[in-house]
This record gives C-alpha cells, sequence and structure tokens, in this order.
C-alpha cells in the first residue's frame, strides 16, 4: 500500500507550486508585457522544485540537477523565440505545441551530454543574445493592452504547473540528475502563464511577454548557475538561499531597466 505521507508531500508540493504560478501570472497581467516577461524570468518552477529536491537528495545530487537545468535553459530560450513568432497568428495551444516540440528536440539531448556549469552559462548566453535579435522583428509596436484576469482558468493552469514539480521532485531518484534537471526546466512555468495571457489578452500581448522573458530568463540561468556551483562547497540551505537571492536580485535589476523603456518598445 502506498505511504499517505508521499501523497502529502506530493499536494504540498504541487500546491505551493501552483500558487508561485499564479502569483506571477497575476503580477504579470498588472505589470504589462515587458516588466511582466522580465517577473517571469524568476525562478517560479525550479526554486521550489530544486528546493525541494534538496530535502531527499544529496547535495552533489542536486548542484548536478541545476547544471542540467542550465543546458536546458537555451533550449527554453528557443521556445519562446518560436512561441513569440507564432503567437500573434496563431492560437495559444498551436503556439504552445510548437514551442514545446522546438524545446524537446534541444534539450533531450542536451540531458545527456557533460553538464559543466559554465559552459552552460556560455551557452545560455549565446542563445540568448541570438533569440533576441531575430524575436524583435515580431513584437515591433505599440505595448499590447491586458484584459481581465480569469481567476477560475488561472487557478486550474497552476494547479497543473504544480503537478509536474510534485511529480519530477518525488521520481528524482528514478530519473537521475541529469534527466531530473532538463524536465524541472521544461517552460511548465511560462507554458502556463503564456497559454493564459494569450487566451485571456491575446496573441500580440502573450507574445511580447514571451520576447520579455527572453532576457527575463537570464534570472533563472543565475540561480542555476549559484546553486550548480554553490551547493557542493556551502551548506545546502544556504547555497540555496544565495543562489535564490542572486536570481531576485538580477530580476530587480532587469524591472528597473525595463521600467525605463520607451513606451513604444515591447
Amino acid at each position: 500500500m502506498t505511504d499517505p505521507s508521499i501523497w502529502a508531500e506530493f499536494i504540498a508540493r504541487m500546491v505551493g507550486t501552483a500558487f508561485v504560478v499564479i502569483a506571477i501570472s497575476w503580477v504579470s497581467v498588472r505589470l504589462g508585457p515587458r516588466i511582466g516577461g522580465v517577473v517571469v524570468g524568476l525562478p517560479i518552477v525550479l526554486a521550489p522544485g530544486l528546493g525541494f529536491m534538496l530535502l531527499d537528495q544529496p547535495a552533489a545530487f542536486v548542484a548536478s540537477a541545476a547544471a542540467g537545468a542550465l543546458f536546458s535553459l537555451a533550449a527554453t530560450q528557443v521556445f519562446l523565440l518560436v512561441f513569440v513568432a507564432m503567437s500573434v497568428a496563431s492560437g495559444p495551444f498551436l503556439s504552445v505545441a510548437a514551442a514545446g516540440l522546438a524545446w524537446l528536440v534541444l534539450a533531450l539531448p542536451f540531458a545527456f551530454l557533460p553538464h559543466d556549469p559554465l559552459t552552460g552559462a556560455v551557452l545560455f548566453a549565446a542563445v540568448t543574445l541570438a533569440a533576441r535579435r531575430i524575436g524583435r522583428r515580431w513584437v515591433a509596436g505599440p505595448v499590447a493592452r491586458a484584459a481581465g484576469t480569469r481567476w477560475g482558468l488561472l487557478v486550474l493552469r497552476g494547479l497543473l504547473a504544480g503537478v509536474l514539480v510534485g511529480a519530477v521532485t518525488l521520481g528524482a531518484a528514478v530519473l537521475g540528475a541529469g534527466l531530473s534537471g532538463a524536465l524541472m526546466a521544461f517552460p511548465v512555468g511560462f507554458t502556463v502563464i503564456a497559454v493564459s495571457l494569450h487566451l485571456d489578452h491575446g496573441g500580440r500581448f502573450a507574445g511580447q511577454t514571451a520576447y520579455a522573458g527572453l532576457g527575463g530568463l537570464s534570472s533563472l540561468a543565475v540561480f542555476c548557475l549559484g546553486l550548480a556551483l554553490l551547493a557542493g562547497l556551502l551548506p545546502a540551505g544556504l547555497a540555496f538561499a544565495l543562489a535564490l537571492a542572486a536570481s531576485v536580485m538580477v530580476t530587480l535589476v532587469m524591472t528597473q531597466v525595463a521600467g525605463r523603456s520607451r513606451p513604444g518598445q515591447a
């Protein structure tokens, strides 16, 4: 018979992650696509996922998973670029499906490569610069406006994101560090947010948010890099706290920069 504590742990992780995803989705709409896309780059799924993993696995395992997630984030930038390209002319589900396929093609091979954190950081930076340059053509023009928030659907979508985090973190020992990190880095948080924004506010708003997310994900990369480098050198809780603090600091700086952008920029 299944241990009831396992289900209680799964539910706690699912609900905790869902709460964070819902909160960030709401903030994104309130702040607009430029700043909202930066805020979406916070480690809304990876931080809970890797944090819970730290409770179950050795620090070296979590460091390896964080390094694997860093490589996977390069594929996430391609995910965002494909979504930006398709979001205006296509529906939310087709846009996300095409973006998810692009992520899968890149991320799965990355999961089985040696995961040197510094190499992953260089790869992420190169892909980010290229994606921002290519994606600029699809977000030119005035900033899109948001409509009202549909709370019932948003809560449901947030719970779906929580299911993935709960399942992957509890199954980490079976999946292995590299594959766990790769799956944890799948942009499930942004998938939920992107579909919600597209359905509720239109493809242009969702696309502009995704484009801003290309820069915003630098915060997530800093979190993964910091955890990958520090988890084996410092106590687990301190390594996690420092990595998360660095990530939040990057987001705050980028939010200030985005807030000073000219109104016509996306």
